[in-house]
C-alpha cells in the first residue's frame, strides 16, 4: 500500500494529558471500543457524528453531498467516493487505485482506508470536507472503571491541506477534562497517528466514571481542510503499581544546602508530593531544597506521592548534618612587642581533620595542629589577627579568628653613653619622665637621651609615663621605672 507514519504526541493540557510512549507503560489493555467504520463500498452514516454538526453526504443528494464538499461527511471506503460522482460533479478526493495516481493534480494520492494494511477489503473511513465547521467529528459516552488509565488514538489521513483538530476526554463524575490540539497538518497523502493518555482516578464512592471522548474539527478553511479519520480506539492500559525511593544529598556540612529527592517508578501523571520533616518542615515539590542547614534540620525527612489515578506510596530518607571539626584554639601568650615576638598557637588534633593558620602577618600558611610562631613587629603594628580554618574529611569547614595585641616594650635600664645601642629611651611613643623629687624632665615622642635642659642627668631610676594607641585605637597608659645607666 503506501507509506505510514505513526507518531506519539505528548499532550499537556487542563489538568494534564499523557503520550503513549511515556514512561514505563508495559501493554495496551482490555480494549473498550475500536472503531474502524466497518466495510462499506456505499456510504453510510456514523451513530457517533453528533446532531447539528456536520451534514450526511448522501449519494443521492445534491451536488455538494454527492461531492462530499464543505461541511459534509460520509462513511464510506475511500475507493468508492466516486461512485456517486457524474460527469457533472467535482471529484477532489483520493484516486481510485494506484494505476489512476497522476503526479499532480487533484488525485495525487492513493490510499485504501488505514485498516486495510491487516487485510481487510473494502475497509471504511470517515471523510470529512470540514470546511468552516467547528465542531465534533466523533463524539461517543462510555463508562470507565476506575483506578486505570486509558488510551484513545485514532489515523488521520490528510486529502487536502490545511487541517487541525482536537482530541478530548470529559469525565462527567469528576468534572476533569483532558485535551489535546493537534498541530497544524499540511502533510497531504499519510496515515498519521495521535493518541491521548488520561487517567480515571481511585474514588472512595465510585467503582466507574462516565466519561465521553471526542475528536473536534478545529480549523476553518474552503479551499482545503479535507481529511479522512480512521481507526479510533480506547483501550485501558496496565500499568506497574506506584513505587517510590526517596535519597537527599547527606552528610551535610551546617549553613550550606541540600536536595530531598524522590525517583518514581510509574509513569501515572500527574503527581501530587508531600514532604515533611524536624521542625514543621512542609513542602508540595518534588525536589525540595534545604537551605541554610543547621543541625536542628536532622533528622528524617518523609514524602508521600499520589499519582494520578489516586494510587499512593510513602517513603523517607534520613538527613545528617555535619557540624563541621573542633576550631577554638589557643594563644599563648596573647600579647606581643618587638622583644617577645613568639606565639604558640594550638588545638587539640581530630582524626581526619586537617588545619590551616593564616598568622594575619603576610607569611606563609602553617598546616599543623600546634605551631610556634615568630611576628615580625614595626612602630605602626598594633595587632595581628590569627585565624585558622580547620576541615573534616567530607569538606566541612570551620573558621575562628582570634587578636594578638601588641603592646610597646619598656626597658628597666638604658645607657644614653653615644654607642648607638640602647641609647634612647622609648623614642617614638609620648613620654614623660620625672625624677625622685617629681620634676618634669622630659615630654615628648622623639625619645629620651638622658638629658635635662640640654645636660645630661646622673644614673639613677626614674618614674615614666607611656602613652600609646592599642588595637582599637584608644590611648593607653603605661607606667614604670626606668634605671639610666652611664
Amino acid at each position: 500500500m503506501r507509506d505510514k507514519i505513526k507518531k506519539s504526541v505528548l499532550f499537556a493540557l487542563a489538568l494534564m494529558c499523557f503520550a503513549s510512549l511515556y514512561g514505563q507503560t508495559k501493554t495496551y489493555g482490555d480494549t473498550i471500543f475500536f472503531e474502524n467504520f466497518g466495510q462499506h463500498t456505499e456510504r453510510v452514516k456514523s451513530i457517533y457524528m453528533p446532531a447539528g454538526s456536520y451534514t450526511f453526504a448522501d449519494a443521492n443528494g445534491d451536488s455538494n453531498q454527492k461531492e462530499i464538499q464543505d461541511n459534509y461527511y460520509a462513511v464510506v471506503d475511500p475507493r468508492h467516493i466516486r461512485d456517486a460522482i457524474s460527469s457533472s460533479n467535482s471529484y477532489f478526493w483520493t484516486a481510485t487505485s494506484l494505476s489512476t495516481v497522476t503526479a499532480n493534480g487533484s488525485m495525487s494520492h492513493y490510499t485504501a482506508d488505514h485498516t486495510d494494511s491487516t487485510g481487510i477489503t473494502n475497509g471504511a473511513v470517515m471523510v470529512v470536507n470540514a470546511g468552516t465547521t467547528v465542531n465534533y467529528i466523533y463524539k461517543r459516552d462510555l463508562i470507565l472503571k476506575t483506578g486505570y488509565r486509558y488510551l484513545f488514538s485514532f489515523w488521520i489521513y490528510v486529502v487536502a491541506r490545511s487541517s487541525q483538530f482536537s482530541i478530548e476526554a470529559k469525565n462527567a463524575t469528576n468534572g476533569k477534562t483532558y485535551t489535546y490540539t493537534g498541530p497544524f497538518l499540511t502533510n497531504e497523502g499519510i496515515w498519521i497517528k495521535y493518541d491521548l493518555n488520561f487517567p480515571v482516578p481511585i474514588s472512595g464512592t465510585d467503582t466507574t466514571n462516565a466519561v465521553t471522548v471526542g475528536l473536534q474539527n478545529e480549523y476553518k478553511l474552503i479551499s482545503g481542510n479535507d481529511y479522512y479519520i480512521d481507526d479510533i480506539l480506547v483501550s485501558r492500559l496496565y500499568t506497574d503499581p506506584l513505587s517510590i525511593k526517596a535519597s537527599n544529598g547527606s552528610p551535610v556540612c551546617q549553613g550550606s544546602s541540600t536536595n530531598l529527592n524522590v525517583k518514581l517508578s510509574s509513569d501515572v501523571i500527574p503527581f501530587t508530593f508531600l514532604w515533611t520533616g524536624p521542625n514543621g518542615f512542609t513542602s508540595t515539590d518534588q525536589n525540595p531544597v534545604l537551605q541554610h542547614i543547621i543541625t536542628e534540620m536532622a533528622g528524617w525527612y518523609r514524602v508521600k506521592v499520589t499519582d494520578a489515578l489516586g494510587q499512593t506510596a510513602t517513603d523517607s530518607t534520613l538527613v545528617r548534618v555535619d557540624k563541621g571539626p573542633k576550631c577554638d584554639f589557643t594563644l599563648s601568650p596573647g600579647t606581643v612587642n618587638i622583644k617577645h615576638n613568639s606565639v604558640t598557637c594550638s588545638i587539640p588534633p581530630e582524626k581526619g581533620v586537617t588545619y590551616e593558620w593564616d598568622f594575619g602577618d603576610g607569611t606563609p600558611h602553617d598546616t599543623l595542629a600546634s605551631v610556634d610562631h615568630l611576628f615580625t613587629i614595626t612602630g605602626s603594628t598594633t595587632e595581628f589577627v590569627v585565624k585558622l580554618t580547620a576541615t573534616d574529611s567530607i569538606g566541612c569547614t570551620n573558621t575562628l579568628s582570634k587578636t594578638i595585641e601588641v603592646t610597646p616594650f619598656i626597658p628597666t635600664v638604658f645607657s644614653p653613653n653615644g654607642d648607638g645601642v640602647n641609647d634612647v629611651f622609648m623614642k617614638g611613643f609620648d613620654v614623660q619622665v620625672v625624677d625622685r623629687n617629681g620634676m618634669l624632665l622630659y615630654k615628648g615622642s622623639d625619645g629620651w637621651d638622658g638629658t635635662y635642659n640640654g645636660r645630661t642627668v646622673d644614673s639613677d631610676t626614674y618614674f615614666y609615663l607611656v602613652n600609646y594607641l592599642d588595637k582599637n585605637k584608644k590611648v593607653q597608659t603605661k607606667k614604670g621605672y626606668i634605671t639610666l645607666v652611664r
